[in-house]
């Protein structure tokens, strides 16, 4: 979603809209771990192989998710920011 389209929002609709993106994103951030987890317990090499591709997958569809709630939440999107700046070393 655009920040033109998100402005089109009114507040309430905003908010449904941004609650429903966090919680696709528990579930997204759940099936990881649930595809992680298989992978690493089972022995078959072809479902291990399996359950790892659907896990990455599932990581874009984490990125994807935080996009588009940082378009929606400004305040969402600075915590973002600083958070990935500290992990490179660029502390403010």
């Amino acid at each position: 979603m655009s920040e033109e389209l998100a402005m089109r929002y009114g507040d309430q609709d905003q908010a449904t809209v941004l609650e429903m993106l966090r919680e696709d994103l528990i579930g997204e951030l759940q099936a990881i771990n649930q595809y992680e987890r298989h992978a690493r317990t089972t022995s078959y090499a072809p479902a291990r192989q399996l359950f790892q591709e659907i896990a990455d997958d599932e990581k874009h569809h984490v990125a994807e998710l935080l996009r588009m709630i940082a378009q929606l939440d400004r305040v969402q999107a600075e915590e973002l920011r600083k958070a990935f700046m500290y992990s490179l070393g660029k502390r403010d």
